[in-house]
This record gives structure tokens, sequence and C-alpha cells, in this order.
């Protein structure tokens, strides 16, 4: 795979997020993880999901977004360890152990990918943290856009599935 990031936008912009299969994930999360390195960049999921360059842009058009948690443990993969102690996604989940770093804004030079995959990259925590609250029907409260958008998705194709047994 010869993918490389050329810039940074927004969680809420036009770029899709790159579908990603199981067995390409550690190939999309290493091209992440080494630009975050090289460049110097530290910011939480906060960050990833709230700030104008959180989220990585690939040279095929696409984005990775990420939950919170999952782009805290991209932050902890990336700096595993800080003073001298080893991170957890928890460092990064929220806020980050020290300064933050970002990207610097720059026009993309690409088009946006024909695609309408908009979801993020979740973890365990996460999808146990949506089995939870759906299954039980209690509301999501969260301001983790990944998971609102997943959860949203979820609602509605049941709705969808409830409606098309009435019809039955």
């Amino acid at each position: 795979m010869d993918l490389k990031i050329i810039g940074w936008t927004s969680y809420d912009s036009e770029f899709p997020s790159a579908t990603i299969a199981n067995e390409e994930i550690g190939a999309y999360l290493g091209v992440v993880i080494d630009e975050i390195v090289k460049c110097g960049y530290v910011f939480s999921g906060d960050d990833h999901q709230n700030s104008d360059t959180g989220v990585p842009v690939f040279d095929d058009g696409t984005c990775l977004r990420a939950s919170m948690r999952s782009w805290g443990a991209i932050m902890s993969f990336a700096y595993p360890l800080i003073d001298g102690k080893p991170t957890e996604y928890m460092d990064f989940y929220m806020s980050t152990p020290g300064d933050s770093v970002f990207p610097e804004y720059s026009d993309i030079e690409i088009s946006p990918a024909d695609s309408d995959n908009f979801n993020g990259l979740i973890n365990q925590q996460d999808s146990d943290l949506l089995s939870q609250t759906l299954g039980n029907n209690i509301p999501l409260m969260t301001t983790d856009k990944t998971l609102n958008r997943i959860a949203e998705a979820i609602r509605l194709a049941s709705e969808e599935s409830d409606d098309g047994e009435d019809e039955e």
C-alpha cells in the first residue's frame, strides 16, 4: 500500500472516511502514526473531532475519522512513553499530557473521493458502550461525533426494520 497524508482537515469536512478492510488497518494507522511522530503533532481525541486540522487526509481523497478513544489510542501508539512513563488511550482521550501541537492549515489540492462513508474508526470500548446503550434503549450521552453518528445510523436502521415488520 502506497498511501500518504497530503493535509489535515476538520472532522466535519467533505472528505469521506477511508473504507478500511481489517487486513489494511495496520498500514493506514502506520501512515498516520509515522506522520504524527515525524511532524511532532500531539493532540487529543476531542481535538481530533473539534479542531480545524485534526483529521488526516490521504492522497486518494479520503480521510481518517476516529472516535475520541480511538484517536487517543493512535496518539498513545505514536508516543508510547512520555517522561519515561507508558501512555494509554486515556492520556490523549479528552486532553494531552503536555502542550498540544496541531498541523498548520493549508489548502488541500485534491477533490474528495466519491464516497458516502463518513463513519469513523471505533475501538472495543466504544463498541461495548454502543451495544449497552442501544441494547437497553438508554440515551447515548456523549459528545463523541463518531459514536453519535453510528448510534443514529443503528437507530434509523432499527426503526426502518420495525416499520417493515408492521407492513407484512
